[in-house]
């Protein structure tokens, strides 16, 4: 064999290796660390919290759940939220754009989701600010207002 060969076959060998190790070597820098993991652990119990409030909500709208119990309920549930968001303010972590983006979204829609303090004229169910029509017997709630 000549020396030429030698060198490709050499080649070869060192590219086959360093494709066979680098995915071990950027998984052991993959792991992060302990307060990674906090942080990543609190985003998935904030992410719960948020779609359990979104559920209740619309059971509440529809009819599902009675409003002593959505309103024991919803509490529960926003003392969770802030106690998961104090922890994380605490950490010292930056939270990414897209996190803050839903916290957002979800603090505008729980706004948007409040008793207005009317009824229904027709059926005598309780309506949202932001209500159209009434989540019970589908009625203009807007004829209401007008009237």
């Amino acid at each position: 064999m000549d020396l030429g060969s030698i060198l490709i076959i050499l080649a070869l060998v060192l590219l086959t290796v360093t494709f066979i190790t680098r995915p071990l070597i950027e998984q052991m820098s993959i792991c992060g660390t302990e307060e990674d993991h906090r942080l990543s652990t609190l985003q998935a119990e904030r992410d719960r919290v948020l779609d359990a409030l979104q559920e209740l909500d619309m059971d509440h709208a529809m009819g599902k759940v009675l409003l002593d119990d959505y309103q024991m309920q919803r509490e529960v549930l926003l003392v969770r939220g802030a106690n998961i968001l104090k922890t994380i303010d605490g950490l010292d972590v930056a939270v990414d754009e897209s996190s803050r983006e839903k916290g957002l979204k979800a603090s505008l829609r729980c706004d948007q989701i409040e008793l207005s303090g009317e009824i229904c004229g027709a059926c005598g169910v309780p309506v949202f600010k932001a209500d159209r029509f009434c989540s019970s017997c589908g009625k203009s709630l807007k004829e209401n207002t007008e009237t």
